[in-house]
């Protein structure tokens, strides 16, 4: 399936025991490339970009075989009729694809148990914020070579502009670095945000600041020496608070100097949306997420290379927050044992899965 700059092939389907520990076995992505190069021939040699699963409940009562013969339909209980329980509907099955569908129906059997008379709109109705998402594939080449923005390139693979970012943060006040991957496709392309998300966090934080600029200034012009000095030595030390001590001169005692100044109270430090170094590792991580599974030839150098950036240089791991701990802390320890399926099952000829 085409979308945007990419291709996108699959799927798989099988049972997971617990939807919030999902992992993407080798024998799924060799299943998966296989197929499609019996679709278009040597496809498995283009550049892949990452994988990704998801889980999604299939519903069939009294059903006891295999899950891929369970129907991909939607269901909806109404409990008054099945368990007594009244005023209580439980939408269930379906896909991305019916989910307005699935709306529709869980809101007429509302309205029937309310008395109300109302036809559902939502099958008219276009999806809020699709006015902004018309894409045409050289739109975006357009607009960096006819007005000359290649220095305002945020993202080169996707070739997204710093006027993008900064209209979508405008937007949307609490944008998030994923914000911006659904909305602009910011590190979508092959380096998996590897070049443009410390950029993209940057752009952000310049916003918050104009936006705020009370909330980021310091109590004292001291504390600024202070916060100044603080960058200037190992960022792990930083987080964990260890204090930079003066040079004394001759005949002087050294004495110790706080490394964090204290700043504005309005600074949430736990929240994303106004610490840019959680912005960073949170999406970093969920990059890299997706790009284990499929490490080998050019992304696995472009993951070295990426590595090399945020790890070796600016050390993204250890980052100011010492109250939070870094979601990259586990960066390359994923348990990679494969799974024992076989890889001759698994493939799921409706196009839904897991």
């Amino acid at each position: 399936v085409p979308v945007h700059t990419v291709a996108i092939i699959g799927t798989t389907d099988e049972q997971v025991a617990d939807p919030e520990n999902l992992r993407i076995e080798s024998w799924e992505v060799a299943l998966m490339l296989a197929e499609a190069d019996k679709l278009v021939p040597r496809f498995s040699q283009s550049r892949i970009l990452r994988a990704w699963a998801g889980v999604r409940p299939l519903y069939q009562e009294g059903f006891h075989g295999d899950s891929r013969d369970v129907t991909r339909s939607l269901a909806l209980l109404d409990h008054k009729e099945r368990d007594g329980v009244a005023g209580f509907l439980t939408i269930t099955g379906g896909k991305w694809t019916t989910f307005r569908l699935m709306a529709e129906k869980t809101m007429d059997q509302a309205c029937r148990h309310l008395g109300v008379e109302r036809p559902c709109t939502t099958g008219q109705t276009p999806v809020p914020g699709m006015e902004q998402g018309h894409y045409w594939l050289g739109h975006r080449l357009h607009e960096v070579e006819g007005e000359r923005l290649q220095g305002e390139l945020v993202c080169e693979c996707e070739l997204v502009t710093r006027a993008m970012v900064e209209n979508a943060a405008r937007r949307n006040p609490t944008v998030t670095l994923d914000d911006l991957r659904r909305d602009v496709r910011l590190g979508m392309g092959p380096c998996q945000g590897g070049f443009c998300t410390y950029r993209a966090v940057g752009i952000l934080h310049e916003i918050a600041r104009e936006s705020h600029p009370d909330a980021y200034v310091l109590e004292s012009e001291a504390d600024a020496e202070v916060w100044e000095t603080a960058y200037m030595q190992s960022p792990a030390l930083s987080s964990q608070g260890e204090s930079i001590t003066e040079h004394a001169g001759p005949g002087e005692e050294a004495r110790p100097r706080q490394a964090r100044p204290t700043r504005s109270p309005a600074i949430d430090r736990l929240s994303p949306m106004s610490n840019p170094s959680l912005l960073l590792r949170d999406f970093l991580q969920e990059r890299w997420k997706g790009v284990l599974p499929i490490l080998w030839g050019r992304q696995l150098r472009q993951e070295r290379l990426d590595q090399l950036i945020y790890l070796a240089v600016m050390n993204a791991d250890h980052l100011p927050g010492p109250e939070v701990e870094s979601p990259m802390s586990d960066f390359y320890r994923f348990d990679t044992t494969p799974d024992p399926l076989p890889a001759a099952e698994g493939l799921d000829q409706e196009g839904g899965g897991a």
